[in-house]
C-alpha cells in the first residue's frame, strides 16, 4: 500500500477564504471601535461567521486583543473584545536616550 498526496478539496479552500475574510473583517471592526469592546454575538451580527477563531488568529499574528467585561442593561456581565491601546512611542526609554545623544 502506497501513500498518495491528496489534493485539497474546494471545501477546504472555501473554509480558508472564509477564515481570512473573517480575520480581515474583525481587524477592521476592532480598529474602528478601538475604545469600545464588542461581544461574540455582536461580531456574528456584523457578519463574522467564526469570531472566536478570528480572534485567536489575530492573537497568533501578534495583535494584542483584550478580553474585557461589558455590563449589560440587565446587570449581567458578558465578555467583550477590543484591541489593546498601543503605548505612545515617547514612553520608550531607548528612544529618549537616542534623542539625548
Amino acid at each position: 500500500m502506497g501513500i498518495r498526496a491528496v489534493r485539497a478539496s474546494t471545501e477546504t479552500g472555501d473554509l480558508l477564504r472564509l477564515r481570512d475574510r473573517d480575520v480581515a473583517r474583525l481587524l477592521a471592526l476592532l480598529e474602528d471601535d478601538c475604545a469600545e469592546a464588542v461581544t461574540i454575538s455582536e461580531l456574528r451580527e456584523r457578519g463574522i461567521e467564526a469570531p472566536a477563531q478570528a480572534i485567536y488568529t489575530l492573537r497568533l499574528t501578534g495583535y494584542q486583543i483584550e478580553r474585557v467585561p461589558i455590563r449589560r442593561p440587565n446587570g449581567r456581565n458578558t465578555a467583550g473584545y477590543r484591541l489593546r491601546p498601543q503605548a505612545s512611542r515617547s514612553s520608550d526609554p531607548h528612544e529618549e536616550r537616542d534623542h539625548a545623544l
